[in-house]
């Protein structure tokens, strides 16, 4: 006969489980130390594989430096008449080329000046005030190709600006023209 439990003292207190947990919850708990261990060790190389890169690099441009020194070229031999350089009769040195826009820029400027004086008085001062700003940012950019003279960047703005400044200039020595 089997009697009902009324309270929870009632029951037996030294009862086996049907079966061992404890083996099976050993095993787990090693499998997580096993892979957290294998991640540590993963972070670890990680870890050293931008140190071991950065030293890759560098040991690269050392060699590079080091054959560029022992293989440098040759000195260029100086331009004498037995050597001539074959000369292009349309290319025309950049010192000539410079000469040559000078005194075209300055006969404009003289022209200019004389057109001037015969516009009205608030015409000439917003043509003067913008050839004023075209001048002082060519020399502003001159001023930076100083300090950066590779820059191609400043050297196209500098052309450009330059070729805007003759066109306004020949624009107002031209104004006033009739043509028949």
């Amino acid at each position: 006969m089997s009697r009902s439990i009324q309270r929870i003292e009632e029951l037996a207190r030294d009862i086996p489980p049907p079966r061992d947990l404890w083996p099976a919850i050993n095993a787990a708990i090693a499998d997580e130390q096993a892979a957290k261990s294998a991640q540590v060790g993963a972070r670890r190389r990680s870890a050293w594989l931008p140190a071991a890169g950065l030293a890759a690099g560098v040991a690269l441009v050392a060699v590079g430096v080091l054959i560029g020194r022992n293989f440098a070229p040759q000195a260029v031999l100086p331009l004498t008449a037995s050597n001539p350089v074959p000369v292009n009769p349309d290319v025309r040195p950049a010192a000539l080329r410079d000469a040559e826009y000078r005194k075209q820029r300055d006969q404009l400027l003289v022209e200019v000046q004389t057109r001037l004086q015969a516009m009205p008085a608030p015409e000439r001062d917003k043509v003067a005030a913008s050839l004023l700003t075209l001048q002082r940012s060519i020399a502003e950019i001159e001023a930076a190709l100083g300090r950066d003279p590779a820059n191609a960047l400043l050297q196209e703005l500098l052309v450009n600006s330059c070729q805007e400044e003759m066109r306004a200039l020949t624009v107002v020595r031209d104004s006033g023209r009739q043509e028949i």
